[in-house]
């Protein structure tokens, strides 16, 4: 189950006798919100640079108009160069992509143990 930040901003939590703080749990689900939240607008960002970066390339590729000896081993090394490239921005795309995940699966993890403890009875003091 993905959770969005704006999902975890409308989390409402009744009140309950010997239950949290509700001012400690609302500052946690802050900082989870914005945590989630940073994340989204990076990938965001990522994604549109990269979209920008493969645009780019295509622009710069050479043409397939024919070309001299020296021409056409300037096009094979052009097309190493794009290729090189493409690579990087998939790897980047990739490790981007991955990076996002973890950050929302802790931030799922977190929220659901939160809400266990929520849940749970509270202990009481021996007396």
């Amino acid at each position: 189950m993905r959770i969005s930040a704006e999902e975890v901003r409308e989390v409402k939590f009744s009140v309950a006798l010997r239950g949290y703080a509700a001012d400690e749990v609302d500052a946690f689900l802050e900082v989870v919100t914005d945590t989630i939240s940073e994340y989204e607008a990076s990938r965001r960002e990522h994604q549109e640079e990269i979209k920008w970066l493969r645009s780019t390339l295509d622009e710069y590729r050479p043409g397939g108009s024919e070309e001299t000896d020296s021409g056409s081993e300037s096009k094979v090394q052009a097309d190493e160069v794009v290729a090189q490239v493409r690579a990087m921005i998939d790897e980047a795309a990739r490790v981007s992509e991955q990076m996002v995940e973890q950050v929302l699966e802790a931030g799922e993890h977190l929220l659901d143990q939160f809400r266990k403890v929520m849940e749970s009875p509270p202990d009481h003091p021996e007396s």
